[in-house]
């Protein structure tokens, strides 16, 4: 069998219980996630943002509700209400979204945390004492009731209070919440953000995994799997041991969840490899976007359709939903449109970094809690991913690593932000260590990727899908900073800081103008918000905030909030015209 072919074979297996292909709905709410109600509704556009009705509150039991929505249709001549009708029926029956939280100030919050002390440029130190400020307006509780009745609410109950990261993000979400953590950490308000690694723990005991957020139609997805960062980041800060006592068994979980649900087998050079991929199992569009999925696959068969909903579903669990990245046409190559999304077919360089920094964590873990044994299954665990990493993902020629398609059997060669993780995850094959953070440099040059002016940009595709060209997104900015800043490079650490600087002026700058924080920036040009996508461009923001506290943590004493950098490179290239201008007066 030709090699395509036993890919595609080892594919359709993985993605197919049993071999079949019937697959349960986003949950099990015949309100929030499936039915005929939630199609009409949805599909009659009643909100500007089909997320609003799906986390909207139900006045009455759901079983009521779905009743008097059957005896409505009934009396109905084709069984399609009209607008009108279905307003009216959720005004009756639903309340505003919202009414899941109850006011909450964090009791951990103080207005002189030490990294004001540390930030030299006073607009700066300013604008990181506001930035402190939003966590108390980006704070929820979630209420008693949510838990007392779950089934009137979309929201999935957890025990602490939480940081959200704002707008139409009413939640918490997964991979959010590591940076906002960070953020929350630097505030000196670990307790806050152990209350919000202990919700995740908590989702572990009760699904198995953590969901892509705070919402029953999340239920069958996950998004990149943070929680092992999060927790090392908050023992570095706190030095509380015994937390990690109480939470490796549910972080061992987590990390089995992947590896028997998300895990694909390649073999290259007669050697046979295991990496992870994303790979959501679950029908129907998705509840919280259902107009725009129906009308996305409205020309495809039934079953291409369904295929499209559960490759939407999968690009959403890797968090970039969406990007040219996912889009693979019928030619098995890159170059397709959102209908062509193959999320599940491609091996993704971020997630498998993801996952090596969790194996190397949880070695250390294992290792400082005595259980050698199992810190050793880690280490094999990382040593093996390393070398899969490299064989498979990592281009010696253009010294980067890129994503695997495999319905072709072949590399991405195309640049996407994530492509810089190993760096940062020091996912690092020993062939390459020493010059690998100058490889990509030098892979950053020849692209021209150093030269925009708010950062670097998500990919170089103008696909107008918000995880492209021209926007860049804070998490992505941190892991590229980061990795470069701790390699043993000059260059490397010097481009870093270059990189700080660039993207706190665009994040200062925009502030500037509207006293809000934003999910996404544009690279180009004056700061401006980014924007494509499903949505407008959401302000809060959670991980944005968190980001730009981290970088002001690092860079505190040289970053400006002036235009020009004035760095050794800098003071020699102005030296020699104010010489000559002093010369002449």
């Amino acid at each position: 069998m030709a090699l395509k072919s036993w890919c595609l074979l080892v594919a359709t297996v993985l993605l197919c219980e049993n071999g079949s292909m019937e697959l349960p709905p986003p949950c099990d709410s015949h309100i929030y996630c499936t039915g005929e109600l939630l199609k009409q509704v949805q599909m009659a556009r009643l909100f500007d943002d089909d997320k609003y009705f799906v986390d909207m509150k139900l006045q009455m039991n759901p079983d009521v509700v779905w009743e008097a929505f059957k005896n409505l249709t009934t009396a109905s001549p084709a069984r399609n209400l009209t607008k009108h009708q279905l307003n009216n029926f959720v005004q009756t029956y639903f309340e505003d979204p919202g009414q899941e939280f109850e006011k909450w100030t964090p009791e951990d919050w103080s207005d002189q945390p030490q990294i004001l002390q540390r930030i030299s440029d006073p607009n700066l130190r300013l604008w990181a004492t506001e930035l402190h400020a939003f966590w108390k307006s980006l704070g929820r509780k979630i209420k008693v009731d949510v838990q007392s009745h779950p089934e009137l609410y979309s929201q999935i109950y957890v025990p602490n209070p939480l940081v959200v990261p704002g707008g139409r993000f009413r939640e918490y979400y997964y991979w959010d919440s590591y940076w906002i953590i960070k953020g929350l950490l630097i505030s000196e308000m670990s307790k806050t953000a152990k209350g919000m690694i202990e919700n995740f723990l908590y989702l572990i005991h009760r699904f198995g995994f953590i969901p892509n957020g705070g919402r029953v139609y999340y239920q069958r997805r996950s998004q990149p799997p943070f929680l092992a960062l999060m927790v090392e980041s908050y023992i570095l800060a706190t030095n509380d041991k015994a937390f990690l006592t109480e939470c490796i068994g549910l972080l061992d979980k987590e990390y089995e969840y992947w590896m028997k649900n998300r895990s694909v087998s390649i073999t290259l050079g007669g050697k046979t490899h295991h990496l992870n991929l994303y790979n959501v199992e679950a029908a129907g569009p998705r509840p919280e976007s259902y107009s725009k999925d129906v009308a996305l696959g409205q020309t495809l068969s039934e079953a291409a359709r369904q295929d499209l909903w559960v490759e939407l579903k999968t690009g959403a669990e890797s968090g970039w939903d969406f990007s040219s990245r996912w889009f693979i046409d019928s030619n098995g190559e890159n170059n397709g449109t959102l209908k062509d999304t193959k999320t599940r077919h491609i091996i993704p360089v971020d997630l498998n970094s993801i996952l090596c920094r969790n194996e190397q964590i949880l070695a250390l873990f294992h290792k400082q809690l005595g259980n050698f044994a199992k810190a050793q299954f880690y280490n094999e665990a990382r040593s093996k991913r390393i070398d899969a990493v490299h064989e498979v993902l990592w281009d010696k020629k253009q010294g980067i690593w890129f994503d695997y398609n495999l319905m072709n059997n072949r590399s991405n060669a195309a640049f996407y932000a994530s492509n810089l993780a190993p760096l940062w995850a020091e996912c690092l094959a020993e062939q390459v260590p020493g010059q690998a953070a100058e490889m990509v440099i030098r892979y950053l040059e020849d692209h021209q990727l150093l030269g925009y002016r708010n950062g670097i940009p998500t990919s170089l595709v103008p696909s107008d899908e918000q995880w492209d060209y021209p926007n860049a997104w804070p998490p992505l900015q941190q892991i590229i900073i980061e990795g470069l800043a701790k390699s043993k490079s000059e260059r490397g650490q010097r481009i870093a800081f270059q990189q700080a600087q660039k993207w706190i002026q665009s994040n200062w700058g925009l502030y500037k103008k509207h006293q809000a924080m934003f999910e996404k920036y544009d690279v180009n040009g004056d700061s401006q918000p980014g924007g494509g996508g499903e949505y407008d461009v959401q302000v809060g923001f959670g991980w944005t905030n968190g980001v730009a506290l981290e970088l002001l943590d690092q860079y505190g004493d040289q970053l400006a909030s002036g235009v020009m950098e004035l760095t050794s490179f800098t003071l020699h290239a102005v030296l020699p015209i104010c010489l000559l201008f002093l010369h002449f007066q």
